[in-house]
């Protein structure tokens, strides 16, 4: 899986133009199954987006065709993880190679769960 940040690098007045391209972009990547989650950064000055099912050099590809790429409106900084460990409801999310754990060891259990502890 991949986190992508997105910095804004021109005026907002400049990314609000090219904001409904910016948006058919991304709806392109989620019907491609490529795009998992997205939204703006919180003070609005970029992005994030979580992409998998995508090697780096094929999402650097589609990262080019953004149209804030294309209008150098964004810099773009990439970063792949594996999520081992995720909170409950968000199962999709874990790592194909999660295993059973972090880097395969077995997750605790907690004391309810224990049969030693009962």
């Amino acid at each position: 899986m991949f986190v992508v940040t997105l910095t804004y690098v021109a005026d907002i007045s400049e990314v609000d133009a090219e904001e409904e391209a910016h948006l058919a972009w991304l709806d392109s990547q989620f019907a491609d199954g490529v795009f998992v989650a997205s939204g703006r950064r919180v003070p609005r000055h970029g992005g994030v987006i979580f992409a998998d099912n995508v090697d780096r050099e094929e999402l650097n590809r589609r990262l080019s065709l953004d149209p804030y790429a294309e209008k150098c409106l964004a810099d773009y900084t990439v970063v792949e993880f594996d999520p081992t460990r995720v909170a409950p409801g968000f199962e999709k999310l874990r790592s194909d190679t999660a295993g059973t754990g972090v880097a395969g060891v077995p997750p605790r259990s907690t004391p309810a769960e224990d049969p030693t502890e009962a």
